[in-house]
């Protein structure tokens, strides 16, 4: 009976240990369950760094144990538009691999997280002794842009030197942050205006060439002809002169759309204006068959204008307007104002434009007459352009073409005159 018990007590103390070797197992995977919890709180899941509320929580721990330090805040420009081009796969390779190279370029660092959706957090310990900030910016300026291939903006601020307080320094570093990103925005905006400007120039290089060319073409086939064969230039002496001359127009109408002029504005009634154009061309209107009809606003407009100019674009537009249209055409001007603008309507029914021309009609040597140079519409927008208006044009097919002119107005007691350098 003795070995029973002694065997019961055996089997007790196992079961006991076996159950308390359970218990301690189950403990130490909930501790481990509760942990992994904590740990996976404060950290993001796609890079492994600390979340925006951990960092948070971090920094204020530094400030309040009087840490001197800098905070830098980081921001993948490029991200955005990586994730729509190539989808957001590459765009969460580019993050996980800016974690890995933040925690190799800023391995002393206090911490490092992610800040939020494309933007990161460091922390880095300041030695007051020392200028550390100059090569934290060498690493954001130069090395990180090359190691990652993506243009990145940064902000940094110092504490205690710039800010006493957690929500100071995140301000000044947000701060120092939109400035950075407002400066490269600029820069990118100015290489895109200047390539623009360079991209116009060379569109009017190239056609002024071409426009040349092609009389300087005709003139000398001419010659070489003549001289070749002993003629006599005079059968041809017009022709020639047409040629020099279209050259001389095409000249002159280029220097006046591309070379900067004073503007001498003065306020002056648009409907007197109209007058003067109607009065200049309305010869020339019967001279093709045609009429002018004009429908005037019986209250004063008054714009600040420059009236040579004003006249130089109505009678282009009007002139164009008679050779468009058949014998017998219309053009119907109708002039109007609302409480901020005068608009002045020209309209013909001549054959209409194709939607596929009307979209060029304003580019510099677009034409479609024979003997044009394509530069009068350009240098009309111009001089509405100049004027702070607008200019529109309306088709249709059979019907006809309109053109639309707005310019702010002024107060008619304003008689004040002011001269603009445009």
């Amino acid at each position: 009976m003795l070995w029973i018990h002694a065997l019961n007590s055996i089997l007790a103390f196992t079961a006991v240990a076996l159950f308390t070797r359970a218990a301690y197992s189950t403990i130490r995977q909930a501790d481990s369950l509760r942990n992994e919890r904590y740990l996976s709180a404060q950290k993001d899941s796609l890079t492994g760094l600390y979340n925006y509320e951990e960092s948070h929580r971090r920094l204020e721990q530094y400030i309040q144990q009087k840490q001197s330090l800098v905070l830098i805040l980081i921001d993948c420009t490029d991200l955005k538009a990586m994730n729509t081009t190539r989808g957001f796969q590459a765009g969460n390779f580019i993050l996980k691999q800016m974690a890995d190279l933040l925690q190799i370029l800023f391995k002393d660092s206090l911490f490092i997280a992610r800040y939020g959706g494309d933007e990161f957090a460091v922390v880095m310990p300041l030695n007051p002794d020392h200028d550390s900030t100059t090569s934290f910016k060498l690493k954001l300026d130069s090395e990180l842009p090359k190691l990652t291939g993506i243009q990145i903006t940064y902000g940094i601020a110092n504490y205690p030197l710039e800010g006493l307080t957690k929500d100071d320094l995140i301000l000044l570093a947000e701060h120092n942050l939109f400035m950075k990103k407002r400066e490269s925005w600029l820069k990118r905006e100015e290489h895109m205006l200047r390539s623009e400007k360079l991209r116009v120039v060379g569109e009017l290089a190239s056609g002024m060439a071409h426009e040349i060319r092609n009389p300087l073409t005709t003139v000398k086939g001419f010659l070489q002809i003549s001289k070749a064969n002993g003629y006599n230039i005079e059968n041809w002496y017009t022709m020639i002169m047409d040629e020099i001359d279209r050259m001389s127009d095409l000249t002159a109408e280029f220097l006046q759309f591309s070379k900067p002029h004073r503007i001498d504005f003065q306020v002056d009634s648009l409907h007197e204006c109209v007058l003067k154009v109607i009065a200049l061309m309305e010869s020339e209107a019967t001279r093709f068959g045609h009429e002018i009809h004009y429908q005037e606003w019986m209250d004063p407009i008054l714009v600040w204008m420059d009236q040579d100019k004003m006249i130089q674009l109505l009678l282009n537009i009007i002139k164009n307007a008679c050779e468009a249209m058949e014998e017998n055409g219309i053009i119907h001007m109708q002039l109007s104002r609302d409480p901020k603008n005068a608009t002045l309507i020209i309209a013909d029914n001549g054959p209409g434009i194709p939607s596929e021309q009307l979209e060029k009609i304003f580019h510099p040597f677009f034409t479609t007459k024979a003997a044009g140079t394509g530069l009068g519409l350009s240098i009309c927008y111009k001089i509405v352009q100049d004027h702070q208006g607008t200019l529109e044009v309306e088709s249709e097919l059979g019907k006809g073409t309109r053109f639309i002119i707005t310019f702010p107005i002024v107060d008619e007691n304003s008689q004040n005159e002011k001269t603009a350098f445009l």
